[in-house]
């Protein structure tokens, strides 16, 4: 089995989130609302309940990350709910400079991945990962708040 674009940045991400934030990386879980091939339609994120039921934190604050065709297409993050986020892009068609968060869903590997905190209260280092992921990875649809 092949290791696609998306997999190889996917893996990049991961690493290089628990290289920065080692200190800290354990106050978070990271998901994949896309793994096993799950189709990228509303119903199937809407319902997911990632990682177990026992530890089900998908409706967790957290950093949100849209990746396809090895490219990182969007990070952005959310105080409250990172999935409900998610779904917010997905139902606003975002897009900026002639990419759409929907670009994704043409490629066999996409992904979006959440780093959720495990404890709400650690939700501020929320907004120094998302700095990182954004000037680190350089998305083609920027958030806009890093300037």
């Amino acid at each position: 089995m092949s290791v696609t674009n998306t997999e190889n940045l996917k893996s990049r991400i991961i690493k290089e989130f628990e290289e920065e934030f080692s200190f800290l990386k354990d106050k978070f879980e990271i998901m994949d609302l896309l793994g096993d091939n799950s189709p990228m339609d509303y119903d199937t994120i809407e319902y997911l309940a990632l990682p177990s039921a026992e530890h089900n934190i998908v409706w967790h604050p957290g950093v949100y990350v849209f990746i396809g065709n090895g490219c990182l297409y969007r990070v952005g993050v959310s105080m409250r709910n990172s999935r409900f986020r998610v779904m917010q892009h997905l139902e606003a068609h975002t897009a900026k400079n002639g990419h759409c968060i929907w670009d994704i869903d043409k490629f066999d590997d996409k992904s979006i991945l959440l780093f959720n905190v495990k404890n709400k209260e650690d939700r501020h280092w929320l907004l120094a990962l998302e700095a990182y992921f954004e000037t680190r990875f350089n998305p083609l649809i920027k958030a806009g708040r890093i300037g």
